[in-house]
């Protein structure tokens, strides 16, 4: 693997729901699922990362718990380094705070009924498990 892009996603919890997106039509792997989260800046950690990209997508600010997983994967349009961590909701909001849309809310048990990248998909396992 070439060197990869460095990507930190927030895997969002509040009130046993996740918080799940829709990739716009105009990026790579259109319309499929996704966890807020997106490329680090040059000198970002993958954790402080995944709290921009959630409040950049969302409108919402999410506190780190723990990290879930890194995981490489080649896809055709690129090398990622995925930095899969754990969010729950900034203490100050409540709980199931109003995301920015396509952000929404959604069971635990709903993320096998979606389409996720493929990279996703231990930690989808992950989740569903702990169901």
């Amino acid at each position: 693997m070439k060197l990869a892009t460095r990507i930190g996603i927030a895997v969002v919890e509040s009130a046993g729901k996740i918080l799940v997106g829709q990739r716009a039509a105009n990026v790579p792997l259109p319309g499929l699922a996704e966890f807020p989260g997106g490329k680090c800046e040059h000198d970002e950690t993958p954790r402080s990362c995944a709290v921009r990209e959630c409040q950049e997508e969302t409108g919402l600010l999410v506190v780190p718990r723990d990290h879930l997983a890194t995981i490489e994967h080649s896809y055709p349009h690129g090398d990622v380094e995925l930095h899969f961590w754990r969010c729950g909701l900034s203490p100050c909001l409540p709980d199931l705070a109003n995301p920015e849309k396509p952000f929404r809310w959604i069971s635990v048990e709903e993320l096998a009924s979606l389409k996720f990248p493929d990279a996703n998909q231990a930690i989808l396992q992950v989740l569903l498990k702990r169901q």
